[in-house]
């Protein structure tokens, strides 16, 4: 295994990596299945990050701008012809008036896209936290310097902590992870020198999966622990961890 280009799957997965590193890293792919299974649940984590934060576009957009095409006069295209000598000219120019329709047109379509952007903004009003906890948790898994930590074994599902120290901040990761029981909660806790603080609480969504910013500034050098507490959270652990993730390792 080569760790430093180990270190590159969730910055693959978000499609952050420049065409060099991108031509390398997929190289390195085709001979390591720890990497490549990595990518794909990274890759469908940012799907679902995606996908939690996207909104159709108001009926009728389509077509909207397909009438104004329509009923929009284009511009001729400006011929060239060679003339003596072999040096080419330009033909007949075109009218200045003749723009005025595609101006017209442009300033449409900008409407029209400005008005779909209020729609969408007052739509996403009341997800605004969500769409930017989104982009959070993409930018900490495209980090340079981001490193995933699998959790210790005996848990449940697959779970991992995705750091980055630049950032100070990290993600929880999670696959196959069964629902909490009825009134509970899965709740999320960074364990450093000073004992387990709350990180957040942690929602199991299709297929068992998690992925979770954690709630204030990560070192790298603590443990991430999850446990399953009444519903709402508690401001300290009142049972044993069922997944530890150290940072430390």
């Amino acid at each position: 295994m080569n760790a430093a280009l180990d270190d590159l799957t969730g910055a693959y997965a978000a499609q952050a990596l420049p065409d060099t590193e991108r031509v390398s890293f997929e190289r390195h792919l085709d001979a390591c299945p720890d990497c490549a299974q990595e990518v794909r649940e990274l890759a469908e984590t940012t799907a679902r990050l995606g996908a939690a934060v996207a909104t159709a576009p108001p009926p009728g957009l389509w077509d909207r701008v397909r009438a104004e095409a329509l009923a929009t006069r284009q511009v001729p295209p400006v011929t060239r012809r060679a003339g003596a000598g072999g040096r080419a000219r330009q033909g007949r120019a075109v009218p200045a008036l003749r723009f005025r329709p595609l101006l017209v047109a442009a300033a449409v379509l900008l409407v029209v896209v400005l008005s779909v952007t209020a729609v969408n903004l007052g739509v996403l009003g009341r997800s605004e936290r969500t769409e930017r906890t989104a982009d959070l948790v993409a930018a900490v898994l495209a980090a340079p310097d981001a490193r995933r930590v699998a959790a210790g074994p005996g848990g449940p599902g697959r779970a991992s902590v995705v750091v980055s120290r630049g950032r100070g901040q990290a993600v929880f990761l999670a696959s196959g992870l069964r629902p909490a029981p009825a009134g509970r909660t899965y709740q999320l806790w960074v364990v450093g020198r000073s004992g387990p603080r709350p990180a957040g609480l942690a929602e199991v969504a299709g297929g068992g999966r998690v992925a979770r910013l954690l709630d204030g500034p990560v070192a790298g050098d603590e443990q991430v622990a999850m446990t399953v507490e009444r519903r709402g959270g508690a401001a300290r652990p009142t049972s044993e961890p069922v997944v530890v993730v150290d940072l430390r390792a």
